[in-house]
């Protein structure tokens, strides 16, 4: 098997575990009922970190619509297989994308997730770490897993599904797998909006429903 050819397997067995508890702790399977949501973002960018505000709220409102990838690592990069990473805001980020990693892995709950994401996002340091895990029902061992091998891992997984779609800006926010420029930019403006109009593009609303009314 070529190298790219290996990549490529990795990547699409990365992408159908979504991210899978490397303790054989497999993530519920990806519906295909649902709009599929991947979210690339950094700790300390002010965009991505704005752009929370919006995913709170949206998330929990359409939660049953939609499934959503966290993926923390933005335009960071890795080098000699994760023996240093070089992060856009400095090394308080790469600690900060290497703890969401931790603490998303940690749990197969999406909306605990997004819960822990969007509240350790808008943190104003990272003091509120245990604060943030109660609040979203999460009880994980974070110090072992930023110090150990565990942590590289999922900041490598992050790097290798980022590097799929080049983001040129930080979030990018891309559906079903696939990133379409107006959808970015409408995305940041509007996300409920976008996410409405996606929803009613793929037919995944009932006839019944009246939430994007």
């Amino acid at each position: 098997m070529t190298k790219l050819a290996a990549t490529a397997s990795l990547l699409l067995l990365i992408l159908s575990l979504g991210w899978a508890k490397l303790e054989e702790k497999p993530r519920e399977k990806r519906q295909s009922n649902k709009l599929h949501i991947t979210l690339l973002y950094e700790s300390l960018c002010p965009d991505s970190r704005n752009f929370m505000h919006q995913l709170g709220p949206v998330y929990e409102e359409f939660e049953e619509y939609i499934d959503i990838l966290l993926v923390p690592f933005g335009k960071s990069q890795s080098e000699r297989n994760g023996a240093i990473f070089h992060c856009q805001h400095g090394p308080a980020e790469c600690k900060g994308n290497r703890l969401q990693s931790c603490v998303i892995n940690s749990t197969a709950n999406q909306a605990a997730q997004v819960k822990f994401v969007v509240c350790q996002m808008l943190a104003p340091d990272y003091s509120r770490i245990d604060q943030c895990a109660n609040e979203a029902g999460l009880l994980t061992d974070v110090v072992h897993c930023l110090s150990s091998e565990t942590g590289t891992k999922l900041q490598l997984q992050a790097e290798l599904v980022t590097k799929q779609y080049s983001p040129s800006f930080i979030p990018t926010i891309v559906y079903n797998g696939v990133f379409d420029q107006q959808l970015q930019d409408h995305s940041l403006r509007d996300f409920r909006g976008t996410v409405c109009y996606m929803l009613r593009q793929q037919n995944l609303l009932p006839s019944s429903s009246t939430i994007c009314q």
